[in-house]
């Protein structure tokens, strides 16, 4: 509050205060009405600015956060588990959606976790500068940072959903389909996409306005990080403004760009124990930053990356010196995309397509089997891996994508 914005903040806290009460979230309680034995949550503010897909700021945020850390199991909550769908479901449901000819939009659900009910009784201490003082709060609905306020908020959207006969895929937990309606609706805690007809999905927005307090954005544009670029012809999914991110993050902004993400000569193998380890959290660090942007639409990394992550427990100078380098490699390819085509005529069936592979001679030390798989639908990259294994196995087979591609078509 004494940085030069604290006037945008000030406002966006009166505004997440009065989303609070309009939403009906806790009941004000004297310090000495608390009943005996009851275990007070503590709470805070967080502040955010929240960006656009080319880092200008979209707004300025504020939440009231419980401390959910100081919660007891069994009194303040019991299941916390509440799925997001992944990227590879997400991408099939693009790329079917290029191929069937249908809209894609996007829903926003303002302060989303405020329209989960709660099932245990939660006292909580409330946070400064909102003029409750000597109060304690008792919650009625979920918070930012309880245990269960995931669960909660997607339990609240399911049945909204369900009351237009939606339901989950077998396959994905957050895909609805509804035999009643020409959508798809994809669901990753708050960010809704949905894919159908324009007149059908004006029509599950309507609905949805009357549970929560919705923003409807036009076309994909910015989805999880992903820029999405649209053209006369194809969709493209990149992650510009992220690599740059990670790049100014390790200091490598500046980097000289180099052609192949690896040196083919360069001995890796993994330390000797007796050797010290080099930098092992920063390597890790680096290393996780990869992991994501291989799973969201850089699969030209996943082998060297699942080849790098072996030697996260231990890294040496060599390993830090071959991540820098795919580093390098990004800062020449910041504009790589993953590009879904659009369907040209309505003669062209849909087709999905699968690629394995095992190398049994790639790692000098142990060996094992490197599999790996991609799955295509159309010609567009749905799913892909880069995996240590016996054998190529995933929790999503070819079979599953194509119930998925058949069902939804059915629906649709």
């Amino acid at each position: 509050m004494a940085s030069l914005d604290s006037d945008v903040y000030q406002h966006a806290m009166m505004e997440e205060h009065q989303a609070i009460m309009d939403a009906g979230v806790w009941k004000e309680v004297d310090m000495k009405d608390l009943p005996v034995g009851r275990k007070l949550v503590g709470s805070r503010w967080v502040f955010k600015v929240k960006r656009n897909s080319d880092g200008s700021v979209e707004r300025f945020k504020t939440r009231i956060v419980a401390k959910g850390y100081s919660q007891v199991e069994g009194l303040n909550y019991d299941e916390t588990f509440a799925p997001v769908t992944r990227y590879d479901s997400l991408c099939l449901i693009i790329a079917l959606a290029l191929h069937l000819g249908l809209d894609m939009s996007q829903v926003d659900i303002k302060s989303a976790f405020l329209n989960g009910d709660l099932n245990k009784e939660v006292w909580m201490m409330p946070p400064p500068g909102i003029g409750l003082d000597g109060k304690v709060l008792r919650l009625l609905k979920s918070l930012y940072a309880l245990k269960q306020a995931p669960l909660a908020w997607f339990e609240s959207l399911s049945s909204a959903l369900a009351e237009l006969g939606f339901l989950s895929c077998s396959f994905d937990p957050c895909v609805f389909i509804s035999p009643n309606y020409n959508v798809i609706i994809v669901v990753y805690v708050d960010d809704i996409t949905t894919v159908g007809r324009k007149s059908d999905v004006h029509k599950v927005y309507q609905h949805l306005t009357k549970h929560f307090s919705v923003t409807i954005k036009k076309g994909l544009s910015y989805l999880l990080g992903i820029e999405i670029l649209h053209t006369a012809t194809s969709l493209e999914l990149r992650q510009t403004q992220y690599i740059t991110n990670i790049l100014t993050r390790f200091g490598m902004e500046n980097s000289r760009p180099v052609a192949t993400p690896i040196d083919p000569k360069a001995p890796l193998v993994k330390a000797d124990e007796s050797e010290p380890a080099y930098e092992k959290q920063l390597y890790q660090q680096m290393i996780g930053s990869l992991m994501y942007l291989v799973t969201c639409t850089r699969s030209d990394l996943g082998f060297l990356v699942s080849f790098l992550s072996r030697f996260s427990s231990h890294p040496l100078l060599c390993h830090h010196t071959a991540v820098k380098r795919v580093f390098q490699y990004l800062a020449g390819t910041r504009s790589t995309s993953l590009v879904y085509t659009r369907r040209l005529s309505m003669d062209i069936p849909l087709l999905i397509t699968g690629y394995s592979d095992n190398d049994y001679a790639s790692c000098r030390d142990p060996r094992p089997s490197v599999s790996g798989y991609v799955f295509l639908l159309n010609g567009c990259a749905i799913s892909w891996l880069s995996k240590k294994q016996n054998s190529v196995s995933s929790s999503t087979t070819e079979s599953e994508y194509m119930a998925l591609a058949t069902t939804a078509q059915q629906a649709l």
